[in-house]
C-alpha cells in the first residue's frame, strides 16, 4: 500500500511470486532508505522496525551473520521476500553481506507441504541463480511435536526430509538440513549424538549436518575444551559412518504402519490438548507454566501471543513446565494410543520395525527413556497441592496418568521387554539412584512454593512474595539440573 500498488497481504501466492520476481530483477529500489529512517512515508512501527533490522544487518561486517531463518515459513514467497529486502539494502554476494535464506518448517502442516514449497521456490529461475546451487532448510522439531505429538511429528519430519531431498536432487541443488532441536526428547533432543545422527533418513545428510545446541546442553556438550572436542569427535565419526555405511530403507508395510501410528497418535494427542476444555485450566494449575513467564526465565518471551492459549505458547516452556512436574506429558501423550492395536498383524509389524529399523528403534527407545523419568507420586502431589478440587480437573489428572500407564505398556509390547530397559534407560537408572534422593524433595518444596505464591494477589509486591519467587527460581533450576536434558 505504501508503494501504491495494493495490499501484498491480500494477494494470492501466485501474485506475490510474480511481483517479487519482478522486483528482484528490477534495478530500481523499492523505496528510499532515508524515508524509512525518518518515516516520512508513515510506516507502521512494526514494519519500520523490521526494515531497520535489515539496515543494521547491512552495516555489519560480512562474517557477522550467516543465515536468515524464517520462522513459521509456509510459502515460497516468504523466502523471496527476504531475498528482495536484502537486495533493497545492498546485501549482495559481491560485498559478502548476502545471508543464506533458510525457511523453517515447524508445524505438522508446514512439514507436509514443505516439498511443494521447495518445488515452487526452485522453479523461480532468478532464485536458482542467486543461491549458487545450495539451499539450507531448517526442520522444526519443537513446534511440530507441540502441534501434533511426538510420534506424528517424528514421522512428518522423516517423510518431509525424504521428499525435500528428492526435490533438491531434481533441480541439482545441494540441500543442507538445519535441525532445530532442543535438549529434551520432547523438543527433538537425543543424549546419544552418534545414534541420533545415524537414525536420520537415508540420503538426507550426505556429509552436511547443522543442528542447534540450546540451553543447558551447550554447557553439557561444550562446557570445557575436552568435552567440546569429544562432542565434535562424535559428530564427525557419525557423519563419516553415515556416508560410508548402507542405511536401512523402510519397507512399504513399515511406512503404512507408521502412517497409521502417526494418524492415531496425533488424533489422541490433539483430542486432549486442543479439544478437551478441561486441559488448559488443568495445565496452568498443575504446572509452573504461568510462573515461568512471570519470573522472566529463559531467553525469549514464553508466548508468541500473550493472550493466546497452549497453541501460542512456545515449545520451550510447554516442555519445560511438564518436565518440572515429572509428568513429561509433551514427550509421550498419544504414544499409547498410536502403538496400541488389537490387530495381531499390527503388533507383528511394530515388533519387526523395532528390531530392524534403526530410526524407529531410536525413536521408541527415547520415548522409553522419558517414560522412565516420569513419577506418578510426584506429579500427583502437584495435583493435590495446586489443582482445584473439582470433578472435572481432578478427573483429567487421573485420566492423563492412566494414559501414561497405557504408554508404558505399549512401549513394553513393541520392544518385547518386561521392563523399560534399553541403552538410554540403563544409563539413566544409574544416575537416578544418585540424584533421586536430592531431586524428590525439591519437587515437593516447589509444589508448596507454588501454592504459597499463588495465594498472593497477582499485583501485590512485598518481601515475603519476593522471597518465595527467589526460592521458586532455585527450585526450577534444581529440577532442571536433576532431570538433565530438559531444555
Amino acid at each position: 500500500r505504501h508503494l501504491g500498488i495494493g495490499s501484498y497481504k491480500e494477494w494470492d501466492e501466485e501474485a506475490r511470486l510474480n511481483w517479487l520476481q519482478s522486483e528482484i530483477n528490477s534495478k530500481r529500489p523499492l523505496f528510499r532508505i532515508g524515508d524509512v529512517e525518518s518515516n516520512t512515508i508513515g510506516l507502521d512501527p512494526d514494519i519500520r522496525k523490521t526494515l531497520m533490522v535489515y539496515k543494521v544487518a547491512s552495516e555489519l561486517e560480512p562474517e557477522a551473520l550467516g543465515a536468515y531463518v524464517i520462522s513459521q515459513a509456509n510459502t515460497a514467497s516468504d523466502v523471496l521476500a527476504v531475498v528482495l529486502l536484502q537486495k533493497q539494502f545492498n546485501m549482495t554476494r559481491k560485498n559478502g553481506k548476502l545471508m543464506r535464506v533458510v525457511p523453517l518448517f515447524e508445524t505438522l502442516n508446514d512439514l507436509e507441504n514443505s516439498p511443494k514449497q521447495l518445488e515452487a521456490l526452485f522453479s523461480v529461475t532468478g532464485y536458482i541463480g542467486s543461491i549458487n546451487g545450495k539451499q539450507e532448510v531448517m526442520v522444526g522439531y519443537s513446534d511440530s511435536a507441540k502441534d501434533a505429538g511426538r510420534l506424528a511429528a517424528c514421522w512428518a519430519q522423516y517423510t518431509a526430509q525424504e521428499a525435500m531431498a528428492k526435490v533438491a536432487d531434481k533441480y541439482g541443488i545441494e540441500l543442507t538440513f538445519f535441525h532445530g532441536k532442543g535438549g529434551t526428547v520432547g523438543r527433538g533432543g537425543n543424549p546419544a549424538l552418534y545414534r541420533a545422527i545415524l537414525s536420520h533418513p537415508p540420503n538426507t545428510i550426505n556429509g552436511r549436518f547443522r543442528v542447534t545446541e540450546q540451553g543447558e546442553m551447550i554447557r553439557q556438550n561444550f562446557g570445557d575444551m575436552e568435552i567440546a572436542q569429544r562432542s565434535l569427535d562424535i559428530y564427525t565419526a557419525a557423519l563419516l559412518r553415515e556416508s560410508f555405511v548402507k542405511r536401512v530403507e523402510p519397507k512399504q508395510e513399515w511406512r503404512d504402519e507408521m502412517q497409521r501410528v502417526s494418524d492415531v497418535s496425533c488424533a489422541a494427542y490433539r483430542h486432549t490438548v486442543r479439544e478437551d476444555p478441561r486441559f488448559v485450566p488443568y495445565f496452568r494449575q498443575a504446572t509452573p507454566e504461568l510462573e515461568l513467564g512471570r519470573l522472566n526465565i529463559g531467553s525469549r518471551p514464553a508466548k508468541r501471543n500473550p493472550k493466546g492459549g497452549v497453541e501460542s505458547l512456545r515449545a520451550i516452556p510447554w516442555t519445560f513446565a511438564w518436565a518440572q512436574t515429572r509428568m513429561h506429558l509433551s514427550a509421550w501423550l498419544g504414544v499409547g494410543a498410536g502403538l496400541s492395536s488389537g490387530d495381531e498383524e499390527d503388533k507383528r509389524i511394530l515388533r519387526e520395525m523395532y528390531e530392524e529399523w534403526p530410526w524407529f528403534r531410536e525413536t521408541i527407545d527415547l520415548i522409553g527413556m522419558i517414560l522412565s523419568k516420569t513419577d506418578f507420586s510426584i506429579s500427583e502431589n502437584y495435583d493435590h497441592q495446586l489443582v482445584e478440587k473439582t470433578e472435572e480437573l481432578v478427573g483429567l489428572g487421573n485420566e492423563i496418568r492412566d494414559k501414561m500407564v497405557v504408554a508404558r505398556k505399549s512401549f513394553l509390547s513393541v520392544t518385547g521387554r518386561d521392563e523399560g530397559a534399553g541403552p538410554h534407560v540403563s544409563l539413566l537408572r544409574a544416575s537416578t539412584k544418585v540424584r533421586g534422593p536430592y531431586l524428590d524433595p525439591i519437587n515437593v518444596v516447589q509444589a508448596e512454593l507454588l501454592k504459597r505464591l499463588r495465594a498472593f494477589p497477582e499485583d501485590e509486591t512485598n518481601e515475603d512474595k519476593e522471597l518465595i519467587q527467589d526460592a521458586l527460581k532455585v527450585s526450577i533450576k534444581g529440577v532442571a539440573q536433576g532431570m538433565r536434558n530438559s531444555g
